[in-house]
């Protein structure tokens, strides 16, 4: 979510800085030029990432385990509730992306964890 903020912030100032061409500014005289000045072409959204995805890599960003321990930050980082971690750990599991231990740890079979 960071590196979406990043964007669109700096579409923000982008477009701010674009709305101040040919200000004055005090006695300096006249800011920026208007001239006409190409324009980028917009970036493209990026592609939602699942729920599951999101999970496995906030896994990874942890050593590649959650327990007890680093939970709250799993799933801070994935964006996810307790629910959605109920939900989701059977169904990667049960595609071979983790593996639950008997003492509830997960373990996330991945290249980035071999």
């Amino acid at each position: 979510m960071t590196a979406m903020r990043v964007i669109v912030a700096l579409g923000v100032l982008g477009a701010l800085s674009a709305c101040s061409a040919g200000v004055q500014l005090g006695n300096r005289g006249v800011v920026g030029s208007l001239a006409p000045t190409s324009v980028a072409p917009a970036a493209q959204p990026a592609m939602p990432v699942s729920p599951q995805d999101r999970l496995v890599s906030a896994i990874e960003a942890q050593g590649c385990r959650l327990n007890a321990e680093n939970v709250g930050a799993v799933l801070l980082r994935a964006n996810l509730t307790q629910q959605e971690l109920m939900r989701i750990t059977p169904e990667l599991a049960a595609e071979g992306r983790v593996r639950v231990s008997d003492e509830g740890t997960i373990r996330v079979l991945s290249p980035s964890c071999l």
